[in-house]
């Protein structure tokens, strides 16, 4: 659970803002949850006449299953789509050493 504790810390000081949307636990007992993340970050001049802007918005939803011991979070951009799209693709699984 410590993946979902990482926003916000003081040492994140590029996440502006989390906020959990929807969080649901489902009839086979695995948690989802969508959160809605406020970034900010260094552009290179050169950028800044073509997104405007140095922080986005992020959609992360993820998934913990219980019984099947795994952890999937999926993270996109919301903004900026048209000059760059960013998509994380995370799963954590226990192995057989636990």
């Amino acid at each position: 659970m410590t993946y979902f504790l990482r926003y916000p810390n003081p040492y994140a000081a590029h996440v502006l803002s989390c906020d959990v949307i929807s969080r649901t636990l489902t009839p086979a007992g695995t948690l989802l949850t969508t959160r809605l993340i406020l970034k900010r970050g260094a552009l290179p001049k050169w950028a800044h006449s073509i997104v405007g802007r140095a922080e986005s918005w992020v959609i992360e939803e993820s998934e913990v299953d219980p019984l099947g011991k795994t952890v999937r979070c999926r993270t996109k951009n919301l903004d900026h789509v048209k000059v760059m799209q960013v998509e994380e693709w995370v799963m954590f699984r226990q192995t057989a050493e636990g």
